[in-house]
């Protein structure tokens, strides 16, 4: 997909995991992390080995990485009271400060759920911070069912 301001969304490949690993890198230095030595190559290694995960990776026409999308898809095993179908959750959304507030953003989120469509995805979820809110509701995200549960377990300590 290319947007208006010559931007390229496409899924990424093998070749791109540095490209993802640094916008990673980006994104936890501007939220205020620490990067561990070596941290480049650990998350690359462990997205080349992630088969579920689906990146899609935005470009400018000198293919310098804006921005970064990830959804996993969760497919339901067969059952005769329910369609077997598959939903997505994304779980990582980064557009590059420079990049922020020309569609990228956006771009990505359409590119990811035209891939949902194309297969038999039929729901996407994520957990929106508010900075990013009016982004996922221009795309048609909105708030699920009131039957929506959640447990957080906390890790025991040894």
């Amino acid at each position: 997909m290319e947007t208006a301001h010559g931007v390229t969304v496409r899924e990424a490949v093998p070749t791109d995991a540095f490209a993802v690993a640094a916008l990673h890198v980006q994104a936890e230095r501007e939220w205020g992390g620490v990067i561990p030595p070596r941290f480049l190559d650990t998350f690359a290694d462990a997205w080349l080995r992630d088969r579920a995960r689906h990146t899609f990776l935005a470009e400018d026409a000198r293919h310098t990485p804006l921005g970064t999308v990830h959804g996993t898809v969760i497919r339901k095993l067969p059952s005769p009271r329910r369609p077997t179908d598959a939903w997505m959750h994304v779980s990582f959304l980064f557009v590059t400060a420079a990049a922020r507030g020309h569609g990228v953003g956006e771009a990505l989120l359409r590119t990811l759920l035209g891939w949902c469509a194309d297969n038999d995805v039929v729901r996407v979820q994520l957990n929106a911070v508010d900075e990013a809110r009016s982004l996922y509701e221009r795309v048609g995200f909105r708030p699920p069912h009131e039957g929506l549960m959640e447990l957080r377990l906390t890790r025991s300590r040894p």
